[in-house]
């Protein structure tokens, strides 16, 4: 790039820079209050659980701070009549969107690097976080005599604890399926870890069920029962240790022998893969959005502020029909090419509309007629004469 490229790609860059802290303060807010229970395990735990559900978010707040950023830039540059004179002098607007697309670049390059490696790494790290919680919240925040709901769906109660931290006196009620209530009662409590899961050893119990719309209870005996406290937070039957997205692509490609023949499983995880593909596109589509809506130089008296929340709509909407298309890809394997066709064909569409409105011929009001002059073929400027 020349100077005046390097001065455009320095403000856009410093604007998205601005922007993405900005995003990313409210969304790492909004993602701790969903991970209060990591206070339990202290303040530094609960920063790094936050910390790590980051990555996640950052593959949709990155692109559209990078759309915020380009419209921003472009309408200063607008108000600062920098463009006015770049058009002047006789730039065309494809020297106006170079910088965009090389910001375009190195953001889609990053997208792409947090969905294949940062986001599956740090998810899996925020699985062992969230079990160490459960198995402590478990544990050692119990009280005896007292009934704690860790979570709106369980209860606990506990007559009293050993020394070591096993539990004496046992009861844990479970309401996770709305169509059958568990009860546990067990004389004595173990915490288990292994392999990253949680588990709930039982010895001399009972377990009572019982159906919902009827008033029978079936009891059964147990010498030995363990109970899976991974996942205590979400209803019976819930998914695995790993989804989809806690997964590396050779994971998604590879899926385990027991999911092959669960198409709904399957349809989430080509969901995935596809998702962590064309999410990289959108940075290059919301540059092209940018320049198609405010890259032709107008004067300061001209209000600029309609096409600006044009652009910004035509790129939220194009967003928002990527990811519709993503749940749709969940059902149906047909819907791959709307995946990769809304934001490549949309860059298309931009680049069309690119070439044919802005860059108007030169105008001559000397010549008779209004005639074009010998310099209409020259698209350098987005002024009639």
């Amino acid at each position: 790039m020349d100077l005046f490229g390097r001065y455009v790609f320095m403000q856009v860059s410093n604007a998205l820079i601005m922007i993405v802290g900005s995003l990313s303060a409210i969304v790492w807010i909004a993602t701790s209050l969903k991970q209060l229970e990591g206070l339990s395990g202290g303040f530094f735990l609960f920063i790094k659980m936050t910390t790590l559900a980051m990555p996640q978010a950052m593959a949709i707040v990155a692109p559209i701070a990078f759309l915020i950023s380009c419209l921003y830039s472009l309408n200063k540059l607008n108000l600062d009549s920098e463009l006015i004179i770049m058009t002047a002098s006789g730039a065309t607007v494809w020297r106006f969107i170079m910088p965009y697309i090389a910001l375009g670049l190195i953001v889609s390059f990053v997208v792409l690097a947090s969905n294949l490696f940062i986001q599956p790494a740090s998810l899996q790290k925020l699985r062992a976080y969230i079990t160490q919680v459960r198995a402590d919240l478990i544990t050692h925040v119990l009280q005896a005599g007292k009934f704690s709901s860790p979570t709106g769906q369980m209860t606990f109660h506990i007559r009293d604890r050993k020394k070591n931290g096993d539990l004496l006196g046992l009861l844990v009620s479970d309401e996770r399926d709305p169509k059958v209530q568990l009860t546990y009662l067990a004389e004595e409590g173990e915490m288990i870890k292994l392999d990253g899961s949680v588990y709930l050893k039982m010895t001399n119990g009972h377990i009572h069920r019982k159906l919902a719309g009827k008033d029978d209870v079936q009891i059964v005996k147990f010498d030995q029962y363990i109970f899976d406290l991974t996942d205590f937070g979400k209803a019976k039957g819930g998914k695995a240790l790993y989804k989809p997205r806690a997964r590396y692509l050779p994971g998604l490609l590879n899926p385990p022998a027991s999911e092959i023949n669960r198409p709904k499983i399957l349809g989430r995880i080509r969901a995935e893969i596809h998702n962590r593909f064309s999410s990289a596109l959108y940075p290059l589509l919301f540059a092209f959005i940018a320049v198609a809506a405010l890259g032709v130089a107008r004067s300061t008296r001209q209000n600029s502020s309609k096409l600006l929340v044009i652009g910004f709509c035509v790129g939220m909407g194009a967003r928002m029909l990527g990811l519709a298309s993503i749940n749709i890809l969940k059902v149906n394997p047909h819907a791959v090419w709307l995946v990769y066709g809304i934001p490549i064909g949309g860059i298309l569409l931009c680049i069309l509309y690119i070439w044919k409105n802005m860059a108007p011929e030169v105008f001559s009001k000397f010549l008779p007629g209004g005639r074009k002059s010998s310099g209409g073929k020259v698209k350098n400027s987005g002024v009639q004469l």
